[in-house]
């Protein structure tokens, strides 16, 4: 065995080691998730040898750990129950918020979120940071990390419940109508015009496609047979997945959007083996991959961000407006679920990650944000991908509510 194989294997064993203990501190309760950026962020003090060929390997597999965070996301996507509250149950169109369907509830929080994100940055740019598109810091503020939202949903098997649904759709909508804003923003500022972005979003109409034909040859009893059992039409799933990322990239899409829309598409198709697919899948992805992204962000989080006097500056009025443009809208679920949850969710949907932290960078080379101030963001990313699971798991330690 060569040095780089022992020393991931070593990693592997004492990341479940670090994530066992934290999540056992009283109190705190801290998710897997957090535990292994921690890990991460821990392993660059160097008590374990990080050689590049290791870093190499790592972040490789991390970056498919994250579109297969992504395609599990698509997965755990209810249509039935986000359209509807019920399934023999349509809501009457007088229906109040909190008896409408997750979808609903999930725009009208996202639309919330943006409302209160251009308040809030327009306030700031106008009184703080002259230098400063109120614009695009009103979408970076606008996102949330799915990547974070959801293993902590599917810790806390909330997943399927019209809370968790709730929460994990407008989670969906902050990342990617925030993807497509900022795509189209960017194209504005730089010129490329509408054609780039409708080249962009060609990956929708692929993945419509791509579902009908599957419906269709379905009906042939020969090819349901050809397809084998749950863990062939997992290798299959892969094989569509790596092909849908692809052409997501090479029409500059969001590869996270392929695997995503991938996702959707199988928990969408009708299938004896859904189960056992969901299943295979939970365990490739949080028993392997998952945390391996997790470990990876922590790993290339630039510490030296903390060492900054002017991000360090800019950090608590940063910070006051990316909880409180999650925490105010979130306050709408206070009607079904109760203050308690619906305090938890705002805490849960303030957790940023790689979304907010790559579009700060493209906003400094745009000239849309000064370069404290998207150190100053990078650093709101790290600490509410830190505190935001935590925050939400201690506030709904006790809920009082059916989250059903």
């Amino acid at each position: 065995m060569n040095s780089t194989t022992a020393s991931f294997l070593l990693i592997l064993a004492t990341g479940y080691a670090f994530s066992l203990l934290t999540s056992r501190i009283p109190v705190l309760r801290i998710p897997t998730t957090v535990s292994y950026l921690l890990f991460g962020i821990l392993l660059q003090t160097g008590w374990i040898p990080l050689s590049d060929a290791l870093r190499d390997w790592i972040n490789h597999l991390a970056e498919f750990g994250l579109l297969f965070l992504m395609y599990v996301s698509g997965l755990e996507i209810d249509l039935t129950t986000m359209l509807f509250q019920r399934k023999e149950q349509v809501p009457p169109k007088n229906a109040s918020e909190s008896q409408r369907s997750p979808i609903w509830v999930g725009s009208l929080l996202f639309f919330s979120t943006f409302l209160i994100s251009f308040l809030l940055s327009n306030t700031f740019v106008t009184l703080f940071a002259h230098s400063a598109n109120p614009y695009y810091l009103c979408l970076l503020f606008t996102t949330t990390s799915l990547g974070v939202v959801l293993p902590v949903l599917e810790e806390m098997n909330l997943v399927h419940g019209s809370y968790g649904q709730a929460i994990l759709t407008t989670a969906l909508l902050s990342d990617f109508l925030t993807m497509v804003l900022l795509s189209v923003f960017v194209g504005h500022v730089s010129g490329d015009g509408p054609g780039m972005t409708l080249r962009t979003l060609a990956i929708l109409p692929f993945t419509a496609i791509l579902y009908l034909v599957l419906r269709a040859i379905q009906r042939f009893p020969k090819v349901r047979a050809w397809a084998g059992d749950a863990k062939a039409r997992l290798r299959a799933i892969l094989a569509i997945l790596g092909t849908t990322c692809l052409l997501a990239d090479a029409t500059g899409a969001e590869p996270i959007l392929g695997s995503f829309l991938i996702g959707m598409l199988v928990a969408a198709l009708p299938s004896r083996e859904k189960s056992r697919i969901r299943e295979y899948s939970h365990g490739l992805g949080y028993g392997f991959l998952i945390p391996l992204f997790f470990l990876s962000v922590g790993m290339d989080f630039d510490l030296r961000t903390f060492q900054s006097r002017d991000a360090l500056l800019w950090l608590p009025l940063l910070l006051v407006i990316a909880v409180l443009s999650k925490i105010i809208p979130a306050l709408m679920l206070a009607k079904k679920h109760g203050q308690r949850a619906s305090l938890a969710a705002g805490c849960l949907l303030s957790a940023r990650l790689s979304l907010i932290a790559a579009a700060a960078q493209l906003g400094v080379s745009l000239h849309l944000l000064p370069e404290e101030l998207a150190d100053g963001i990078l650093l709101v990313a790290a600490i509410t991908a830190l505190i935001a699971p935590v925050a939400f798991v201690t506030v709904l330690k006790k809920p009082t509510t059916n989250m059903s």
